[in-house]
């Protein structure tokens, strides 16, 4: 990893990036550090085009373990058919402990869990209505002498249990376990990094699911002052059940 003193795309506790746009990071927050973040993010499918705002917030409980929240605070869909429907998403709930170097490595681990909790509306399709059970496993190799490049991936589970049935039950979605797969690299630049992820997502395998989802996503992350990050992504939907094109941008600041 990277420190202050031989990059200065990294921050003052030596993190080259704070997040990236679809897979989770394996840095945590430095004991007692707060960040939030704000994700406004578009998408454009075959059934309707959806303006989203999540907000996050991350706490270092120690240098190795955070706590964190994530809400959809506001959502707006743009069917083919019929008028616009807007309102409050999902909330998720989640904790990560991270090994950095370990054994004095260039590996880093990091296990998490999240829950998420099914706060929007399923008539209007803006929450499937699911409790959702996540733990997942990110691992890390970093590439100092290829301009700080980090290779990662990303593993996890999905297990889902239905509190909310739509009024038409025709509309619900299976209530199938989905299989979370990511990985990408990054490379350090002056100020910022490249950063490029693949993604799947699939619950095929059980209870008669019927999502396979593939992206690929390049983007930019910039650090324009101390404490603060901004991200560019644009996930490329790999199939027809995938989004056509996405756009997501953050905004990250820690104090």
């Amino acid at each position: 990893m990277a420190t202050d003193d031989d990059d200065t795309s990294t921050n003052r506790d030596g993190r080259p990036i704070e997040e990236l746009f679809k897979t989770d990071s394996v840095y945590p927050q430095e004991k007692a550090e707060w960040e939030v973040g704000l994700f406004p993010t578009y998408q454009n499918n075959n059934r309707a085009d959806a303006w989203s705002t999540p907000v996050s917030l991350e706490y270092g409980l120690t240098s190795r373990w955070q706590v964190e929240g994530e809400w959809n605070a506001f959502t707006e869909r743009y069917p083919r058919s019929g008028s616009a429907v807007g309102g409050i998403g999902d909330l998720e709930l989640g904790s990560q402990y991270s090994f950095m170097n370990v054994d004095q490595s260039l590996f880093h681990l990091a296990p998490r869990f999240s829950l998420e909790l099914p706060l929007g509306s399923v008539n209007q399709n803006l929450s499937e209505g699911f409790l959702e059970y996540q733990p997942s496993l990110i691992l890390a190799r970093d590439l100092p002498s290829w301009h700080h490049t980090q290779l990662f991936t990303e593993i996890g589970f999905s297990f889902v249990q239905r509190l909310k049935r739509p009024a038409d039950s025709d509309d619900a979605e299976p209530a199938a376990h989905e299989l979370d797969w990511g990985a990408g690299f990054f490379t350090l630049l002056p100020q910022g990094a490249l950063t490029m992820e693949f993604n799947l997502a699939n619950n095929r395998w059980n209870h008669h699911g019927q999502e396979n989802q593939l992206y690929l996503t390049p983007g930019w992350l910039w650090h324009p002052i101390k404490h603060t990050e901004i991200g560019f992504g644009v996930p490329l939907g790999l199939n027809r059940q995938s989004d056509r094109c996405d756009i997501i941008l953050h905004v990250i600041y820690e104090f």
